[in-house]
Parts: structure tokens; C-alpha cells; sequence
């Protein structure tokens, strides 16, 4: 793959990862705001991993920065930590689900496939359901990055849980400094609400221009 300097990348047959990483590769929406330097980026952090293919582009790009990822799905997990396995004690993956409280999550699959895993509050009684923890963005942060570094810049798709995430606000954005946000319109989230959103949390965004009316730019004011 060129986007990992002519690296191999692991996928799963019969699932929608070579499809979903190409995806990423071709358009580049792994990448940051162009306005972010490339030589300021020390520490990367994704939410929503999947099976690596963005964090590992970003590892190769940034070839001096950090990186954690999170990903809620176990069999994503598994394949994730796989790819992102060639940068070593560099890279990090968390199995959690980011949510707007501490809570146990349930884990759903739909149509989409391997890339279109939703969250939900899991049953009292657990209901048979595949279950993990949620976390805000604040405890991630506080558990696994040292409290006097920031993240340089965050890759955001949880699927369709970005609104809730963002309405909970934090301390989070004084620690981040420039995101890139998959809106999911198709789940009723615009590029006018998320960038309405990262405002009022102190951010300047703008819908980015390629693929129109799916991915957000922010960067801290």
C-alpha cells in the first residue's frame, strides 16, 4: 500500500477491510487539517480504530508520534493490533467504546458491516448482548496519556455517537488541538451541527471539502 510506504496491511476475507482501507488511502481522510504542521505532530489519537488502517497510515506519515487508538469491537481489535503491530511500544490500541458517561455498552453490528459497529447503553440483566466499557474522552486521556502532554491531533468515527461525545463537552479540548470528524449524516449528525458543536467547545471547524458533507476539520482557537 502506498499510504504505509509500500507496507503490507492484514484483512479479513469476506469483510469490508480491504474496501474500507482503500477508502481511506485513496481520498486521505485519515490526514489532519492541512493547517496542522507535519514536524508539530508527537502524539496521534483515534477514536474508532477499526482494523488499524487509518492509524497505521498515520504511523508511517508521522513516523515520530505517538499513537493510541480505541475500538470497541473485539474481532476489529484483534485485526488492529495486527497492523499497527510494526511501530512497536509506539502504538497503542484500548478495547473500550467512547461514550458521554462511564457506563457498560453493548456492541452492534449493522448493515454496514466490519466498519459499521454502534454503541448502545447494554441491558440491566446484560440480555446476552457482546458488552464493553465506555469511556469519556477525558478518562482516556487521563489513563493513557501523561497529564503535561496534549494530543497534536485526534481522528474521530464512532458512529453516530459523536453528538452525545461532544454535548458532554469536558476538559478534553484544552488537551487537543486539531480534529478531523466523520459526521455520519446518514445517522442524522451534519457537518453544520458537529461544526456548531466543536465551536461552542472552542474550536474553529469547517466541513472539509473532499467527500462533501461527511468529514469535519477543527482546530483549536
Amino acid at each position: 500500500m502506498k499510504a504505509l510506504a509500500g507496507g503490507s496491511i492484514w484483512v479479513r476475507p469476506g469483510t469490508t477491510d480491504l474496501s474500507n482501507a482503500t477508502a481511506y488511502f485513496r481520498e486521505g481522510i485519515h490526514l489532519p487539517p492541512p493547517e496542522i504542521e507535519r514536524e508539530s505532530l508527537s502524539r496521534i489519537c483515534e477514536l474508532g480504530s477499526n482494523m488499524g488502517a487509518a492509524l497505521a497510515a498515520l504511523g508511517v506519515a508521522y513516523p515520530e508520534a505517538r499513537l493510541l487508538g480505541v475500538e470497541p469491537d473485539v474481532e476489529n481489535l484483534r485485526i488492529a493490533r495486527v497492523n499497527l503491530e510494526r511501530f512497536g511500544d509506539r502504538g497503542q490500541l484500548v478495547g473500550a467504546a467512547i461514550w458521554d458517561r462511564n457506563d457498560q455498552l453493548a456492541v452492534e453490528r449493522n448493515e454496514v458491516g466490519s466498519h459499521g459497529i454502534t454503541i448502545g447503553v447494554a441491558a440491566p440483566t446484560g440480555g446476552g448482548e457482546v458488552t464493553v466499557p465506555g469511556l469519556t474522552i477525558d478518562q482516556l486521556l487521563e489513563r493513557h496519556v501523561p497529564r503535561d502532554e496534549d494530543i497534536d491531533y485526534m481522528h474521530v468515527t464512532i458512529e453516530g455517537s459523536e453528538p452525545r461525545v461532544f454535548a458532554a463537552g469536558g476538559l478534553w479540548p484544552r488537551r487537543v488541538r486539531s480534529l478531523r470528524v466523520e459526521v455520519h449524516p446518514y445517522y442524522g449528525y451534519t457537518t453544520e451541527e458537529c461544526c456548531r458543536q466543536l465551536g461552542e467547545l472552542g474550536y474553529r471547524a469547517w466541513p472539509c471539502p473532499t467527500p462533501p458533507g461527511k468529514w469535519v476539520f477543527a482546530i483549536r482557537r
